[in-house]
């Protein structure tokens, strides 16, 4: 789907989301055209589901409570067709890595968005991180493709360099932004947009389109404004007046075919 199918389709993306976040996650996917939609109450999951094009699932403030919930969210979705995204937050640090390691048992995620340590954890591979954030330094695009790879799953891995991998097609968009990491949610909201776009079709394309769209707009958000606050504002601001001609002009020239 692109930036144009989404404002005229208006998909309803389902979000489990964190505490944390889920207004600034509300904002993305509705600035850009799609519909959001919140919820953690099990009972609703079957109805919920059903009237969705995507379900996201953000793992950052799980508790052990809700993780036959989540297993049973996903398998809806699998059983309805419809896409599934994964957001591991802090997965390497082992009390998180329970429900990833349950969820991917039970249930089939069709993409996992995360920052390079979270995505190394799926590679298998060790990479340093501090709480929430990726700290070390390694091969981004090496790490992608692996993790694509062990999970079955497209892998949209975030950072100053950007990668999409299915294993054997791995895309690169390398733009920093770096105020895109001042911002606690920007990596949340860019995995609800990675559901909003693929939400007709699962695909790396249109996990790219994901990526480009919150490059693209901080960016330019970041040309006007430099400091946090004033910032993520900013960026919704360019979220919602983003043109489909000018993402796709960014993608052509700034997406690497590796």
């Amino acid at each position: 789907m692109n930036l144009l199918e989404i404002k005229n389709k208006k998909p309803l993306v389902f979000n489990y989301a964190n505490y944390v976040t889920p207004q600034f996650v509300a904002n993305v996917v509705n600035v850009v055209g799609g519909s959001p939609l919140m919820a953690r109450e099990i009972e609703e999951f079957p109805d919920l589901v059903a009237a969705s094009d995507a379900v996201v699932i953000n793992s950052g403030t799980w508790r052990r409570a809700e993780l036959l919930e989540t297993i049973k969210l996903a398998q809806l979705a699998n059983h309805a067709g419809k896409v599934v995204v994964l957001d591991p937050v802090a997965v390497g640090i082992p009390s998180r890595s329970i429900p990833v390691t349950a969820l991917m048992a039970d249930a089939q995620v069709n993409i996992i968005r995360g920052n390079a340590a979270e995505i190394a954890w799926f590679a298998g591979i060790e990479f340093l991180s501090q709480g929430i954030d990726a700290t070390g330094n390694g091969d981004v695009k090496k790490i992608a493709a692996l993790a694509a790879k062990k999970t079955g799953s497209i892998i949209a891995l975030s950072g100053k360099i950007d990668v999409v991998s299915d294993g054997d097609t791995t895309k690169v968009i390398p733009v920093d932004v770096p105020l895109l990491a001042t911002n606690v949610g920007t990596g949340d909201g860019l995995s609800a947009l990675i559901g909003t776009y693929n939400s007709d079709v699962i695909s790396i394309d249109n996990t790219v389109r994901a990526m480009a769209t919150m490059k693209l707009a901080g960016k330019k958000a970041s040309e006007k404004v430099t400091t946090p606050g004033f910032f993520v504002n900013q960026l919704l601001d360019e979220l919602y007046l983003l043109q489909q001609a000018e993402l796709e002009d960014f993608i052509k020239r700034e997406v690497n075919h590796e």
